[in-house]
């Protein structure tokens, strides 16, 4: 099973992933994750990314395309979730060469919940990865877990939440027309969450 996870930032997609990893042992690929691990291995398209970030520039579409393909074509497990590689609509064009039968998970938040969220989450500097805000460690490598400088910025989180709904929905909403999107209350406990999760994509 292919899952495209998309929601706004401090949806809990995040978390979701790791406990479908857990208990269904499937794969979990991060575009954000996955931009800093090439960045990190010094290979020519690392050095490219690398540059534009170190000089305050945004990566251009068409590295982003780059990038894109390059883990698409790397990760074809059976079983995978791809977290936040639907974000725009050149995302998905790339996404769709490459994925076949995938499902949309959507998940659906209050935007003033999603921001408290934002504000307490914590972050694994070495792995990428989120963590509710009463955790400290990262139960998998003992990682201490901080803030995020731009989770801390209010005007940073309303330039996120502005991108997803000028740039993110549209493209949803056309996909839920080819009836492949299962919206998830994300407002829940993270146990609700997770049992709507399973009941909706029939993993229980």
């Amino acid at each position: 099973m292919k899952l495209a996870f998309v929601g706004i930032q401090g949806c809990g997609k995040g978390t979701q992933g790791r406990i479908l990893a857990e208990k269904y042992g499937f794969k979990v690929l991060e575009l954000g994750t996955e931009f800093r691990n090439i960045i990190k291995s010094g290979s020519e398209l690392g050095e490219k990314i690398k540059e534009l970030v170190n000089n305050g520039m945004q990566v251009t579409e068409d590295l982003g395309r780059e990038v894109m393909e390059k883990i698409l074509t790397e990760n074809t497990d059976e079983n995978i979730i791809y977290d936040g590689f639907i974000r725009n609509k050149w995302n998905l064009e790339v996404f769709n060469n490459f994925v076949e039968d995938y499902k949309v998970v959507l998940f659906e938040i209050d935007l003033n919940k999603a921001k408290n969220r934002l504000y307490s989450r914590m972050y694994d500097l070495e792995t990428g990865e989120t963590f509710p805000g009463d955790m400290q460690v990262n139960p998998k490598n003992g990682n201490k877990l901080v803030k995020r400088d731009d989770d801390k910025d209010l005007e940073a989180i309303k330039k996120r939440f502005s991108e997803y709904i000028e740039k993110t929905l549209p493209v949803v909403e056309a996909q839920q027309k080819q009836g492949i999107v299962y919206e998830i209350n994300a407002d829940q406990e993270i146990e609700k969450v997770t049992e709507e999760l399973e009941r909706k994509l029939g993993l229980k």
